[in-house]
């Protein structure tokens, strides 16, 4: 939720930064934009009006979805249109597409001779060519090809309408061309129709004496196959057939059901002629034989009759043998009649199976014949499908060919011309305020594009962002442009010698924008350093000409109004200017110290502002760099401490020479002042690189000549237009000091 919240005010935060930037780039580089738009619309409305003057001359055409039905219940043979949506959104695509195309022009070009007509191909007035040049035109540039190319067609949406429009410089030719064109394309519609008809009917004549051999042809190959076969007495055949194998097929089933119950019967009584006791298993079907029953019975009494007896007699007596040999007797009679039964049940099976062979063999004969039957049947059904095909393929063409010959006979087109064109009184091109919205749009945009890859191609830095980036070091504070920075007359301060007046701004306008913010960067510079205050400061730059001797002075000028007792060292001992500045003596200055031949009582000069003292460079030395590595000038560092409560020094720029490297080990910390539109990327990156490698301590940038009147000036910075000296709602509304009005 929380990431929600912040989402918005974000967003709206970034906008109007982009929006800021925006204006801020188009402000800076305005005139670019704007010579930019005037030199793109002056272009255009000389091109304009440079141009040859282009008529358009329109006509209407009403193409319906078909053409009107002559003859009812007639199929036409071409479909001029057609009432389905889709079919008839391609069929209008194509149509335009048939009106600009090669055909219509061509018609076009040989109804007006404009192969001959001097104006169309090219030719100036009064101007005579042989018949050899005429065709070398010709040649190069085909009269059907441009005349297409000034044929338009547009649609009318909703409607069956359709636009036809023709660009010519001569308004008269324009509306002639557009009118022939039109009467081309309703010509070529209907020659369309009339080729495909005749080629329809040609055709369809072919046709129709093809399928006229080939259906007699049919008939006659299935008249000679029913006379050969007796086409005609197909059913009952069939019929008696059928009902054959129906009869053979039953007795089929009996006869195997029968040799299957008479197998079972068969396998039984083997079973019982091969056992040892004809009483361990069981006798069927014999058992329903009164003498098998009989004998059965009559074996059983004499068992149970000897087993009695045996008890009273012994196994041995003559009694027990005689029932022995009787029960012998009854059971070889019993096998006897077993063996019957199976002989008469194997006489029935042999039966059986010789009857169901002879019904097999019977029914194969009947399936070979029904199977014939029905290669006959399908061959005369082949045969009178084909007759049947040949018979109605030939009945449709000879109709389609009839239908064709009517329709032949009777022109309709689905072409309509609505309106012919009248001669146009206006030229369609060029359309001056068409042009001169283009050119606006163009040139806007162009003005705007050029701005930007001007602000691209700028290298300098443009704001505080850029220096602290590229530096690593904060923005302690921005200098705004000094007014009148850029005269060169001169004035004299009281007590002073001749100085430029921007060197003594801030004493001369003490509650001007610039004041202000050196106020700002003296409050700053108190608290740079959280754990100590900073005693001895050196300013540099990266290159000459950015304005560091001036902010030397003018924030000298501002500590010591303050009442901090500030001393400003001009430590540039190669180009010397504080001296001029203030109209002193160099006769002693910071190269007699470092050398022993003065000392800081003899060489610190007093100013005619209160608190602030200089020490002049002194006669310039010849080796700089090795003067200012003598450790003499740490000494004269700590006694200006001693006696001061700010120390500031001015040092050569850091790039060109090596003093600023000698000079930032010494100090308690170095500000760098760049100028906007002046210092470069590529500059503040080797200033960080050169000081780096000596481990300088930076306290921060001091952003120079910014000027805060231009709004948005520094992507966001735009605020201190009104802060620093805006006309109406500044703090101070003008330099003089005057309390603005709130």
């Amino acid at each position: 939720m929380e990431n929600s919240n912040n989402a918005g005010p974000q967003t709206r935060a970034d906008i109007g930064h982009q929006i800021k930037k925006f204006t801020y780039v188009l402000n800076k580089r305005r005139w670019w934009a704007i010579l930019t738009f005037i030199a793109v619309l002056a272009a255009v409305i000389v091109y304009t009006k440079q141009k040859t003057p282009i008529f358009r001359a329109t006509a209407v055409l009403i193409v319906e979805h078909a053409p009107p039905r002559v003859l009812s219940g007639v199929k036409e043979v071409v479909e001029l249109g057609s009432n389905n949506y889709w079919l008839a959104k391609e069929y209008f695509k194509t149509q335009v597409k048939v009106i600009t195309g090669l055909d219509v022009a061509q018609r076009v070009v040989t109804k007006l001779h404009l192969d001959e007509d001097p104006d169309f191909l090219g030719i100036e007035p009064g101007q005579t060519i042989s018949e050899q040049e005429r065709r070398r035109l010709l040649a190069d540039k085909v009269p059907a090809r441009t005349l297409q190319g000034h044929i338009f067609v547009e649609p009318v949406r909703d409607s069956t309408m359709i636009m036809v429009s023709v660009d010519d410089s001569n308004p008269q030719r324009a509306a002639e061309l557009v009118n022939e064109v039109v009467f081309a394309y309703r010509e070529q519609n209907i020659a369309y129709r009339r080729s495909v008809m005749r080629e329809a009917n040609s055709e369809l004549k072919k046709m129709v004496e093809k399928y006229r051999i080939a259906k007699e042809r049919a008939d006659q190959k299935v008249l000679e196959f029913e006379k050969k076969h007796n086409v005609g007495s197909f059913d009952t055949r069939m019929s008696t057939i059928q009902e054959r194998i129906r009869l053979f097929n039953n007795k089929q089933g009996l006869l195997l059901v029968q040799k299957s119950e008479l197998d079972s019967k068969r396998a039984r009584a083997k079973k019982v002629a091969k056992a040892k006791d004809l009483f361990s298993i069981p006798l069927g079907d014999l058992l329903s034989s009164s003498f098998v029953s009989n004998l059965k019975d009559r074996i059983v009494a004499l068992k149970d009759q000897r087993t009695s007896e045996s008890v009273t007699y012994g196994d041995k007596h003559p009694r027990i043998k005689s029932l022995d040999i009787q029960i012998s007797k009854l059971e070889d009679t019993l096998r006897k009649e077993v063996e019957a039964r199976l002989a008469v049940v194997q006489g029935d099976y042999e039966e059986a199976a010789n009857t169901l062979k002879q019904v097999n063999a019977l029914l194969a004969d009947a399936n070979r014949d029904l199977s014939r039957m029905a290669t006959l049947q399908v061959l005369y059904n082949t045969l009178a499908e084909h007759k049947k095909d040949a018979t109605e393929v030939y009945d449709q063409v000879r109709n389609r060919y009839m239908e064709t010959s009517l329709s032949a006979q009777v022109e309709t087109n689905n072409v309509r011309i609505q309106e012919l064109a009248r001669v146009p009184e206006r030229p369609a091109r060029p359309d001056m305020k068409l042009s001169l919205a283009v050119g606006g749009l163009l040139g806007l945009f162009m003005g705007i594009g050029l701005a930007f890859l001007v602000e691209m191609l700028d290298n300098t830095i443009k704001g505080p962002l850029d220096a602290e980036s590229l530096l690593g070091a904060p923005c302690l504070g921005i200098i705004p442009t000094i007014p009148g920075s850029g005269r060169r007359d001169r004035k004299r301060v009281k007590g002073d010698g001749s100085v430029i007046d921007r060197d003594f701004y801030v004493l001369q306008k003490p509650k001007s924008a610039v004041a202000e913010a050196l106020n700002t960067i003296r409050t700053n510079f108190l608290f740079v350093l959280p754990d100590r205050k900073v005693r001895t400061l050196l300013v540099s730059s990266p290159s000459p000409r950015e304005g560091k001797s001036t902010v030397v002075i003018n924030l000298g000028i501002t500590l010591s109004r303050f009442g901090t007792r500030t001393c400003i060292v001009d430590a540039d001992m190669r180009r010397p200017r504080l001296h001029k500045t203030f109209g002193l003596d160099v006769d002693r200055g910071l190269s007699t110290i470092l050398v022993g031949d003065s000392n800081l009582d003899e060489a610190i000069q007093p100013t005619s502002v209160p608190n602030l003292d200089i020490l002049p460079c002194g006669p310039p030395p010849p080796n700089p760099s090795d003067l200012l590595g003598l450790p003499s000038l740490a000494a004269t560092l700590e006694g200006l401490k001693e006696r001061y409560d700010t120390v500031i020094l001015d040092s050569p720029p850091v790039i060109p020479v090596s003093d600023p490297r000698i000079l930032c080990r010494l100090v308690d910390g170095m500000l760098l002042v760049v100028k906007v539109g002046r210092t470069t990327n590529d500059s503040l990156q080797v200033v960080r690189r050169e000081l780096s490698a000596v481990s300088a301590r930076v306290l921060g940038v001091l952003l120079n000549d910014l000027d805060v009147s231009r709004r948005g000036y520094g992507y966001g910075y735009g605020y201190m237009y009104g802060y620093y000296g805006g006309d109406k709602y500044g703090y101070y509304g003008r330099d003089d000091g005057e309390k603005a009005e709130t």
